[in-house]
């Protein structure tokens, strides 16, 4: 099965009165050569048009909450916060 195929199958509960996932300063995003959030997360919640000057958008009702974004960024820009109890994704045991 691929990653995109178990992805699918994980049940979101977004908060929509929170955003769990920012980039805290865009002026960062923009000097960053690399911009690696947008290739490391794995449901694709950054977004970027590959215009000079445009923001990176961040879709984060799609989180899996891997914290992978915040571990790459080299500016530490990225604020990530787990959802408050009941809200995000609903991992099941087994």
């Amino acid at each position: 099965m691929q990653l995109q195929d178990k992805i699918v199958l994980i049940h979101f509960n977004p908060d929509n009165s929170m955003q769990h996932v920012a980039v805290q300063n865009q002026e960062h995003c923009l000097t960053c050569e690399e911009k690696q959030c947008l290739t490391i997360c794995p449901t694709g919640v950054f977004k970027w048009d590959c215009h000079s000057g445009s923001p990176i958008l961040v879709h984060y009702k799609q989180c899996v909450e891997c914290g992978a974004c915040r571990l790459i960024c080299r500016f530490d820009n990225i604020l990530f916060e787990y959802p408050p109890g009941g809200m995000g994704v609903a991992y099941r045991e087994g």
